[in-house]
């Protein structure tokens, strides 16, 4: 099928549109091909789900786990029978999450997770009330774009009562007109005020991203989750903290949790769970495993066996080969190139992150977010072969695969600037 035809298939039957003008073919190590054999840098990695790249020898162990249990079959729901890859996997993740949870719920995806999440911290509280901070993002199911801190991924969604938000920790574009330190942590101090004077006094539990990942990778500062515990716990609120993007090794720890010591009651895990194949979960701690029914939340397609498979070797694959050790290293090695772009370019406003979770920010010269300007960037950096995605008003993120190495780093950064250059008013 031509390319003009394929786009006239998508327009005709497909409801999502399409983020790249790009036909994608094959995949070796962090590089995509297209049909005319054009090469491009990968610095989104499906998302973060192809999170081993693309025929390497770490993916191809992925596959060929895959492959052995397909030949005895695709998929049985776990819980339907005793079953040997749901037990190992499980097992698997309660040895490497935060000590404080222990036993796995499988489900699809990450945002399936966050609905079982709400479930079951609800009903083993007994309150009803949530809250998580604005510019979150925990999926587009109902329950979890009600937690969202995102208006665009609201619309067409009834807006559930008992939802709260506060501040997101943005120091680049405080909304509260605050500097970092000076600020005293008012972003997260202002969950005490929440739940005195906006709550019902009925709440279960705080739900956060690591990472503030669909805003462009937004760092908390220093402080602000040891804040926003000793509120949770003063005021007998469980803690939820969604790891979709940011767990397995994504910011150079098997769980962002671990950088800042987080214990959750609920983790819930999605993305590069399945080793490529679509799987999430939700982990939760004994203390709450034990309100848990059996119809409390299940999913027939949901803990595939085939994906467990993946994950299973996925959790292996990181940990034998140092991968969070790379993404560490590298990500430092990547983020400090791209700061020093920065200092030659007043167009980008900010770069941050950690590990391969990366956002660089592009402003007009009045400060304000650069949206055609980040667009032209990103258009840009298509035609000179690498592939990104634009999050927020005006910040590209990156997020590319595990085993993104220094090379490649260097080769993204030359692309980067020269991609600058081009567009920039200087």
């Amino acid at each position: 099928m031509s390319l003009e035809k394929m786009r006239e298939e998508y327009a005709r039957y497909i409801l999502k549109p399409v983020m790249s003008s790009v036909e994608i073919v094959r995949g070796e190590g962090c590089r995509l091909f297209d049909t005319s054999g054009q090469k491009y840098l990968d610095m989104v990695s499906g998302f973060g789900v192809s999170a081993l790249g693309y025929g390497t020898p770490q993916s191809e162990k992925v596959k060929t786990a895959m492959y052995q249990q397909m030949n005895k079959f695709i998929h049985l729901p776990y819980y339907l029978g005793y079953n040997e890859v749901a037990a190992k996997l499980a097992s698997a993740i309660a040895s490497i999450v935060p000590s404080s949870v222990k036993k796995t719920c499988f489900c699809n995806s990450g945002s399936e997770g966050v609905e079982g999440a709400i479930r079951v911290i609800r009903k083993a509280t007994g309150k009803t009330e949530l809250i998580s901070p604005q510019m979150s993002f925990f999926g587009r199911t109902t329950g979890a774009a009600n937690l969202t801190g995102l208006s665009q991924d609201k619309k067409g969604t009834p807006l559930l009562p008992g939802i709260h938000h506060i501040p997101a920790p943005y120091c680049y574009r405080c909304s509260l007109n605050q500097q970092y330190p000076a600020c005293g942590l008012a972003c997260a101090r202002y969950l005490e005020d929440t739940v005195k004077f906006s709550s019902g006094g009925n709440v279960a539990a705080l739900f956060v991203e690591p990472v503030l990942g669909d805003v462009g990778a937004i760092v908390p500062p220093e402080g602000y989750f040891e804040t926003l515990v000793s509120i949770c716990r003063k005021n007998d609120i469980a803690l939820v903290v969604d790891e979709t993007l940011t767990g397995l090794g994504r910011t150079g720890k098997m769980f962002a949790c671990e950088h800042w010591g987080l214990e959750p009651d609920i983790l819930v895990l999605g993305k590069a769970l399945g080793g490529g194949l679509s799987l999430g979960a939700f982990v939760v701690s004994d203390e709450i495993s034990a309100s848990f029914e059996s119809k409390d939340f299940s999913s027939s397609g949901g803990g595939n066996t085939t994906a467990c498979t993946g994950g299973l070797a996925m959790i292996e694959i990181i940990e034998k080969e140092g991968l969070c050790r790379n993404v560490q290293e590298t990500g430092e090695y990547l983020l400090s190139g791209l700061r020093e772009v920065q200092s030659r370019f007043s167009e980008i406003g900010d770069v941050r992150g950690i590990g391969f979770l990366i956002g660089i920010e592009l402003v007009e010269s009045t400060g304000a977010p650069a949206k055609d300007l980040a667009q032209k960037v990103k258009n840009v950096l298509q035609e000179k072969g690498a592939l990104v995605t634009i999050y927020g008003d005006s910040t590209i993120r990156l997020t590319p695969a595990l085993i993104f190495s220094k090379e490649d780093a260097d080769e993204f950064l030359f692309i980067f600037e020269e991609a600058m250059k081009s567009v920039a008013s200087h």
